[in-house]
């Protein structure tokens, strides 16, 4: 008789109790990224709600039938790959937009658009191309730091909450530098980290432009973002 368990059905050489585990590390460690996205929900950011929501879904699609070797769900495995592509592409613009301490909400929401339109273009272009994956992300970190020294100032963000996001960051980069040879990082698990710590990170990140700490106890009276820190336009 067969065991089933021990039967190699990957792309990686993985049996099926590896393939789920491989599905709790790098497809479920997306949904830590949750807390973050209630926070951007109760600022009332909408884009980033929207894109964030739209991310985790094609991360955890992409993910999980990579690590199934599943070919197809509602659309193929590299589709859904295609549009996680984009999602993260989109978030780390998002970022610099939100660094780049713009309290005017329609140039942000025309900023944020903007980077998208780009991204799409270039994923279109080639996918798979590293230079239409980091272009994108670098064209917004130079509108963001044009937009710093335009101003002569530094972002006025909150320190605390920037410090602990950056400090996750640092240790954000180094699990993704650990995880770029997929078959030598064993269960995708320095992939996994990294989603884990990028969304520890977006947690602290995406509350910097509220001067309130977070809490379950005050998180139905905390202002939003239109009454306490874009201006007048």
């Amino acid at each position: 008789m067969t065991d089933i368990y021990n039967v190699v059905h990957s792309k990686y050489g993985y049996n099926q109790f590896e393939m789920l585990l491989m599905v709790l590390i790098t497809g479920i460690t997306n949904f830590v990224v949750i807390p973050a996205i209630i926070i951007i929900r109760k600022q009332r950011m909408d884009f980033q709600f929207y894109m964030s929501i739209f991310t985790l879904i094609t991360s955890f699609m992409y993910h999980t039938l990579e690590s199934l070797d599943c070919k197809f769900f509602i659309i193929e495995e590299g589709g859904w790959h295609r549009l996680d592509n984009v999602g993260s592409i989109v978030c780390f613009q998002m970022l610099f937009t939100q660094l780049s301490d713009l309290q005017n909400l329609h140039l942000e929401t025309m900023l944020n658009y903007f980077g998208l339109f780009i991204t799409f273009v270039a994923q279109a272009k080639s996918p798979w191309d590293l230079n239409y994956t980091v272009g994108p992300i670098l064209l917004q970190l130079f509108i963001c730091i044009f937009l710093i020294i335009k101003r002569r100032r530094l972002p006025r963000l909150n320190k605390q909450k920037m410090k602990k996001g950056l400090m996750i960051l640092m240790a954000a980069v180094v699990f993704f530098s650990l995880s770029q040879d997929e078959y030598k990082d064993y269960l995708r698990f320095y992939h996994g980290m990294w989603h884990t710590t990028v969304g520890l990170f977006s947690f602290y990140i995406w509350q910097s432009k509220c001067e309130v700490e977070f809490t379950w106890q005050n998180f139905y009276t905390i202002p939003t973002l239109k009454e306490s820190y874009y201006k007048d336009e």
